[in-house]
C-alpha cells in the first residue's frame, strides 16, 4: 500500500531531507524563545508601537511561525510513536537522535533500558533508517519528500 502511494519517492534523499528537517528544530526553538514581541504605549498617531519602525504584526507572525515549526518537528516523532506498539521505538529513536541530538551510543542505551528485547547497534541503525522513512511519509511538510527525477511530481504518478 505505501509503495503504491509513495513509490515515486527517492527513499535515500527523502530520509536525508527528513533528518535535516528534524535537526532544524533547535533553530526554531531558539527563535521562539526570544522575548515575545510586546507593544509599548500608543504613539501619537494612536497606533500600537513597540518603538521599532517596522510592522509590529510581523513580529507576532514570526514568533507564531517559530513556535509552530519547532513543535511540529517534535509532534512528528510523537505521532510516529502512536501508530502501533512496534512503531513506538521508532519515534523515540528520532526524538533522541535528531531532536535531543544524542549519540548513537547514548540513544541505544536509552532504547535498551526502556524497550524489550534489547537491540544491537546494527538493529538500531536499521530501525533508525525505518524511522526516518516512516517519519518522512507522515510529516506534514511536503518539502521533506523528494521525488525521483524520472517520475516527477504529478497527479498521474500518484494513481
Amino acid at each position: 500500500m505505501v509503495d503504491s502511494v509513495f513509490g515515486n519517492l527517492d527513499k535515500e534523499a527523502t530520509k536525508e531531507a527528513f533528518k535535516e528537517y528534524l535537526k532544524e528544530w533547535k533553530k526554531y526553538k531558539l527563535k521562539a524563545m526570544q522575548r515575545f514581541p510586546g507593544l509599548k504605549s500608543p504613539s501619537m498617531d494612536g497606533q500600537p508601537n513597540d518603538g521599532t519602525p517596522h510592522d509590529p504584526d510581523q513580529k507576532f507572525v514570526n514568533h507564531a511561525e517559530a513556535e509552530y515549526q519547532w513543535r511540529i518537528r517534535i509532534k512528528c516523532c510523537e505521532d510516529l510513536k502512536t501508530i502501533s506498539e512496534d512503531e513506538e521505538v521508532l519515534g523515540d529513536i528520532l526524538l533522541h537522535r535528531f531532536i535531543k541530538n544524542e549519540s548513537v551510543t547514548k540513544t541505544l542505551r536509552y532504547i535498551n533500558e526502556n524497550y524489550e528485547p534489547a537491540m544491537s547497534e546494527r538493529t538500531f541503525n536499521d530501525k533508525q533508517e525505518e524511522a526516518l522513512w516512516e517519519g518522512a511519509l507522515m510529516c506534514p511538510d511536503d518539502s521533506v519528500r523528494i521525488y525521483k527525477k524520472d517520475c516527477g511530481k504529478s497527479a498521474d504518478n500518484l494513481r
